[in-house]
């Protein structure tokens, strides 16, 4: 086992510590009520173009970036960590954007867990970046995939609150 191996273990543990809190934090925002019903269609509509609006593009370039990565995670350890600090970026981008956007209480807490879950998938990809060889760049992988998909979830979670259907891909 390599060095480096103990501590990204520790950095997962950290990961699955930090999902499994915005998780809880997630859950009771949606228990409190949902305040969804008694907003106007006009504006749930306009909340649903707003966040459209951010998550379209931030989609595109995500998956540019992440083609990026798959394409070059296995022979370019240079360019393939290039590619997950683009993925950070672009993540990050879309936070400040999402929290920009003024929702109703219910639909704040679910905007607010995905910053948090986004924002850890963020670091995780910055700490794959710092990877010193291909093989500790792919240790990364199932921790990568967890995150994934609990931005997954929260995202599946805002569409649904602002009447939006779920994304075609993941």
């Amino acid at each position: 086992m390599s060095p480096a191996k103990p501590a990204r273990s520790a950095s997962a543990a950290g990961l699955v510590a930090g999902l499994a809190l915005v998780l809880v934090v997630a859950a009771a925002g949606c228990d409190s009520g949902n305040h969804v019903q008694h907003q106007p269609k006009l504006s749930m509509r306009a909340l649903a173009a707003e966040y459209m609006a951010i998550a379209r593009p931030a989609n595109r370039r995500l998956d540019v970036a992440v083609d990026a990565y798959e394409d070059q995670a296995h022979d370019n350890l240079a360019a393939a960590q290039s590619a997950l600090r683009v993925q950070a970026a672009i993540e990050r981008r879309f936070d400040r954007q999402l929290a920009a956007i003024t929702f109703p209480p219910a639909i704040a807490a679910t905007a607010g867990a995905l910053i948090s879950v986004n924002e850890i998938r963020a670091r995780l990809a910055e700490r794959q970046a710092r990877a010193q060889s291909i093989p500790e760049l792919l240790s990364f992988i199932d921790d990568h995939k967890m995150a994934d998909a609990q931005v997954e979830a929260q995202v599946r979670a805002i569409r649904a609150q602002l009447g939006l259907p779920p994304p075609e891909t993941s």
